[in-house]
C-alpha cells in the first residue's frame, strides 16, 4: 500500500502546482475519478474558474488510493471518489484527507455478459468477473453480494480491471460479469453486449453512499473560505442535475467523453443520483460498519473513525447554516 502511494505521489507530483503559500488559496489543485458526478459537472462547465480560480484538474482511473496518495504529498488540495473507498483508505491512512461533502448514491452497478446464463449472484459462482480491486467500491459492493448468496470472492475468478477496458473485456467474452461504475457499467448495457444483474442501493437495501468530496487537512484549516466556496459549486452543480437535466447530462457527456444516451440512461434509471451536500453521518457509520463486517476495513471503533473522518462544518457553511 505505502509503495503504491509513493509512486503516484512521485507521478503527479512533477506535473503539480508548487506548495500553496498563504494568500494563494485562489490557485487550486483537484483530483477526481473521471465520472457522472457532480464534480465532474463543475469542471466541465469551468464555474471554479469563472470564479477567478485557477484550477490543476487530475484524472485517477485507479480511483481513490492513487488520490490519497497525491493528497498526502501536498499535490492536491482537493479530491472526489467513492465514499466507501475513502472510507477504505482513511482507514489504512488516518489524517490524509477530511471528507467534507456527499456527491452521489448509488453508481455502482453488476452487470454480466448477455448470454452469459448468469441471471442472479449466486451464478456468478466459478465465473469470470471484472472490477475486483482491493480499496475500492465495487469490490466491497460485490463483497455485499455475495455474501447474501452464501458466496465470498474465493467462490469467483477476480479480474482486477479498470472501468475503461471493461465494456470490451464483457463484449469479447474475456469475462463472464463485471461490478463497475457509471458509465462504464451503462455502456455495456446500451451497448446490448450485457445486462444489469443489480446496483448497489439494490445489493444493499437501501440507498448506498456514492461519492463524496474530501480534503487536504492542512488545506482546509488554511483555506477554510475556499473550501466553501468550493461546496458551493458542488451544490450548484447537484441543482442543476435536479433541475436541468438536459443541460447537465450534456455537460457531462461532453466532459466524461461518453454518450449522452449513456448519462440519460444512468440517472434516468437510477444508477447514480445526486445527494444533498452535507454529510450524512448515520448512513456513512452504516456503509463503515459493513465494510468492517466483511473484513475490509479494521478499525475499533466504527463511529469515532467515522466522526474523525467527516468533517460537515464546511457543508453546512455552503448551504448557509
Amino acid at each position: 500500500m505505502k509503495r503504491i502511494l509513493t509512486i503516484a505521489a512521485a507521478c503527479l507530483a512533477a506535473a503539480a502546482m508548487p506548495a500553496h503559500a498563504a494568500g494563494s488559496q485562489k490557485h487550486l489543485s483537484i483530483g477526481l475519478f473521471p465520472a457522472l458526478r457532480p464534480m465532474e459537472l463543475v469542471r466541465a462547465e469551468h464555474w471554479l474558474e469563472d470564479a477567478g480560480y485557477k484550477v490543476a484538474w487530475h484524472d485517477f482511473l485507479g480511483g481513490i488510493p492513487p488520490e490519497a496518495a497525491a493528497m498526502a504529498a501536498g499535490s492536491i488540495d482537493f479530491g472526489e471518489a467513492d465514499t466507501s473507498g475513502i472510507e477504505q483508505v482513511a482507514a489504512h491512512s488516518p489524517g490524509v484527507m477530511w471528507y467534507i461533502a456527499d456527491g452521489a448514491s448509488n453508481y455502482v452497478a453488476l452487470v454480466a455478459r448477455k448470454g452469459s446464463g448468469i441471471k442472479t449472484v449466486a451464478d456468478l459462482r466459478g465465473r469470470k468477473v471484472a472490477g475486483v480491486a482491493p480499496n475500492t467500491a465495487p469490490t466491497a459492493v460485490l463483497q455485499l453480494a455475495l455474501a447474501h448468496a452464501k458466496m465470498t470472492l474465493k467462490d469467483i475468478t477476480g479480474f482486477n480491471t479498470m472501468g475503461p477496458s471493461e465494456p470490451a473485456a464483457l463484449e469479447r467474452g474475456a469475462v463472464d460479469a463485471a461490478i463497475s461504475y457509471v458509465p462504464y457499467s451503462v455502456e455495456t448495457i446500451t451497448a446490448g453486449s450485457s445486462v444489469l444483474i443489480a446496483t448497489a442501493s439494490d445489493i444493499y437495501g437501501k440507498p448506498w453512499p456514492g461519492g463524496g468530496i474530501v480534503v487536504r487537512p492542512a488545506f482546509a484549516k488554511a483555506h477554510p473560505r475556499t473550501v466553501v466556496a468550493v461546496l458551493k459549486q458542488i451544490a450548484r452543480a447537484e441543482a442543476l442535475l435536479r433541475d436541468h437535466p438536459d443541460q447537465a447530462y450534456a455537460a457531462l457527456a461532453r466532459q466524461s467523453k461518453t454518450s449522452l444516451a449513456n448519462v440519460r440512461y444512468a440517472y434516468e434509471h437510477k444508477m447514480v443520483a445526486p445527494t444533498p451536500i452535507e454529510p450524512n453521518i448515520d448512513a456513512m457509520v452504516a456503509q463503515a460498519s459493513i465494510l468492517k463486517q466483511f473484513h475490509v476495513i479494521a478499525v475499533p471503533d466504527v463511529n469515532a473513525f467515522i466522526h474523525g473522518l467527516v468533517h460537515p462544518e464546511f457543508a453546512k457553511q455552503a448551504m448557509g447554516q
